[in-house]
């Protein structure tokens, strides 16, 4: 007889809306590598998130910066910080009016290094051929400026280029902490005992780990809202 998946009181509270919803999150891990465009898609739209920007906001500022050329202009921070700092981007506020992007200057720098130096290395997709593991791909990245270990996580994740990688954020990190997998870790410097203790859960789960870090930014994050409305 088959031990079963979790006992009572190691059972996440999360459990039945995964086993409800967690189907959604297939496509989490692409089955097909991004290539060369795609993956500078990416780089652009990771270089976006983090730093407390909401998703919804990273995910707009990437999508009219690309309308906008950015390509021509990926390297001139001066353009950058313009185009971020003007009222172009959603979520709307409630008088209807488009936001500005948070940080203007220091993601305009961050975005500028960043290409310059994946310009000075050629192409994303033959440098990432040369490392046969994902922790050595993400190494790499990680030698880019502006990128650390979240970023090169996210950025071979939605690309298809890595699956053994967590992207850790504060919601996941949360989740860890909930389910009694980590303590006194802070990011980024404990990134990588975290991960180790986030994959482990899921394959104590029998979940995949792409799945799994997905929905957990997306439930605690609801669970976060769902909070601050009470």
């Amino acid at each position: 007889m088959a031990a079963p998946l979790l006992t009572e009181v190691e059972s996440p509270w999360w459990l039945p809306v995964w086993e409800r919803h967690g189907g959604r999150y297939s496509a989490a891990y692409p089955q097909v590598r991004s290539d060369e465009i795609d993956l500078r898609r990416e780089l652009l739209f990771c270089l976006l998130g983090g730093h407390g920007i909401p998703f919804e906001l990273n995910a707009s500022a990437a999508s009219v910066l690309i309308e906008q050329g950015v390509w021509r202009h990926v390297s001139d921070a001066a353009w950058l910080e313009r185009q971020l700092s003007t009222a172009q981007f959603e979520p709307r506020r409630r008088t209807g009016q488009l936001r500005r992007y948070r940080y203007p200057s220091a993601a305009s720098r961050r975005i500028a290094a960043a290409f310059e130096w994946v310009e000075g290395h050629g192409p994303l997709t033959a440098s990432l051929r040369r490392y046969e593991t994902d922790a050595e791909r993400r190494d790499w990245l990680c030698s880019c400026p502006g990128v650390g270990p979240k970023t090169a996580s996210w950025l071979l994740r939605n690309t298809g280029w890595g699956r053994e990688v967590a992207i850790l954020d504060v919601h996941v990190m949360r989740a860890l902490r909930d389910g009694g997998r980590v303590s006194g870790a802070s990011l980024p410097r404990d990134y990588i005992r975290a991960e180790r203790a986030y994959l482990q859960w899921a394959e104590d789960l029998g979940l995949c780990p792409a799945q799994l870090d997905l929905f957990l930014w997306d439930v605690y994050r609801i669970a976060s809202r769902v909070a601050v409305c009470r």
